[in-house]
């Protein structure tokens, strides 16, 4: 019930510059925990859940957190791009809580990919050939001729694939036995008949750009492929992965690793971990479990969901960035899972908004419905069901900031009226991060 506040909280987020909220003499309320996230913290009655990397790692897989309202591909965006065709440095995503064998695989997949070149090489034959393919559909010799020729191709590609998977299998096997003092003589004389194989097989040029980096901090590893760089770190049980985007300049030329390496290595040692609900003293940006210290002044832009501990179905999407945020309309899902239910032949509803809220000294606009089905004899059944949706566009340096809460059918249910005490108080606790954060051009 409590943990509705949440949806509110945000809304102190969709005003002008951050340092004008909160009251000098603010105190948290006894036993309320506070937590940040881009550059303003706040307060919760009770703790939360964000939803971290999900499916969308792929390698390894890490369950994807649902229910969610949140897409997870774009989580956390942040800094410069390296040209005005980026708008941002780098993509950052946190993993779970794993362990270090997820970590140590994740480093045998990335890097360069002899394999993928191989089959990149094999594919291009594989174009042109069918194009003589087509141009010789007439001739019923030469049309044999070239699709055999098509499937000794295919068949490449298949062995390929073999070789690379079996390479990985033996890496991994050959540091797990290391690892335990097992023997590996086997595996080794295995993996070198594989490497022999693998050898015969040309590359392309994209596979002799790409490279495996050395930046010279423990529990880490990066690699680079054209237009992208990547930084896996291990800390405190978790992964952070650091994707840093470089992509092309106005002419269509690629941005070299000379570019973005620097910026890369300046953002890394900017970084530390941080526990949830640890409030950073010093001027920079949070991100769930960890903290960048910086000058306040890099833009970015979030979408991340999160859960009250104890109410996974209360979801919520929390936007930020300089990118006018459009409305998210819920109303079609919670009529679907309201109508879908045993016996409902009506449903409520009570729509409201846009109505301005006033945060602080600030307005903020916020809409919301609820919704509520009735059996066939046109008695309430035992739930409720609502959404909530804030926002406000950004204005100069200050990112635009909203929320949407959507109550998915939470048991036991909440009571949507008993949450407005606990939102004002939320709203109140809303300031800006220690360090003197700016959200306007100001000089130096």
């Amino acid at each position: 019930m409590k943990s509705l506040h949440m949806s509110w909280m945000w809304l102190a987020l969709l005003a002008a510059p951050l340092s004008a909220l909160g009251e000098p003499d603010y105190q948290t309320p006894p036993g309320w925990r506070t937590e940040c996230m881009g550059r303003v913290q706040f307060d919760v009655s009770k703790e939360i859940a964000w939803h971290l990397a999900g499916g969308y790692w792929q390698k390894p897989d890490f369950d994807p957190v649902r229910p969610t309202i949140a897409p997870g591909g774009q989580q956390i965006m942040y800094g410069e791009g390296v040209t005005p065709e980026q708008a941002y440095l780098v993509k950052i995503e946190v993993s779970p809580v794993t362990d270090r064998n997820v970590f140590d695989r994740l480093q045998l997949i990335h890097g360069p990919n002899r394999g993928s070149a191989q089959t990149r090489v094999v594919r291009a034959q594989i174009d042109a050939l069918q194009a003589q393919i087509d141009a010789k559909k007439a001739d019923d010799e030469d049309y044999s001729a070239l699709l055999e020729q098509h499937r000794a191709l295919d068949d490449t590609i298949t062995r390929i694939n073999w070789v690379s998977t079996e390479l990985f299998v033996l890496n991994d096997m050959i540091r797990e036995f290391s690892a335990t003092g097992r023997p590996t003589v086997k595996l080794e004389a295995e993996r070198a008949a594989y490497l022999e194989e693998q050898a015969k097989w040309p590359t392309d040029a994209l596979f002799e750009q790409e490279r495996f980096l050395d930046l010279g901090i423990a529990d880490t590893f990066a690699d680079w492929v054209p237009g992208e760089m990547t930084a896996h770190l291990w800390r405190n049980q978790r992964i952070y992965r650091f994707v840093f985007h470089a992509g092309s300049d106005a002419a269509g030329v690629p941005v070299s690793l000379e570019r973005v390496e620097p910026r890369a290595r300046a953002l890394l040692a900017a970084f530390r971990t941080r526990e949830q609900y640890e409030i950073p003293q010093q001027r920079g940006f949070c991100l769930p479990f960890g903290f960048i210290a910086d000058d306040g002044a890099p833009h970015h832009s979030i979408t991340l969901g999160f859960n009250p501990v104890g109410h996974p179905n209360l979801l919520h999407r929390l936007s930020m960035g300089r990118e006018i945020r459009k409305d998210a309309d819920f109303m079609p899902k919670l009529l679907e899972q309201v109508i879908s239910r045993r016996f409902p032949t009506l449903v409520q509803t009570d729509i409201f908004g846009p109505l301005r809220v006033l945060v602080g000294a600030l307005d903020g606009n916020l809409r919301g419905a609820r919704y509520k089905a009735y059996d066939a004899y046109h008695k309430p059944v035992d739930y409720e069901t609502f959404t909530l949706d804030g926002d406000a566009p950004p204005t100069g340096y200050q990112p635009g900031v909203g929320l949407t809460v959507l109550d998915d059918h939470s048991q036991p249910q909440l009571a949507f009226e008993r949450t407005r005490v606990d939102m004002l108080q939320t709203l109140k606790s809303i300031r800006a991060l220690p360090g003197g954060h700016r959200f306007a051009p100001q000089a130096d």
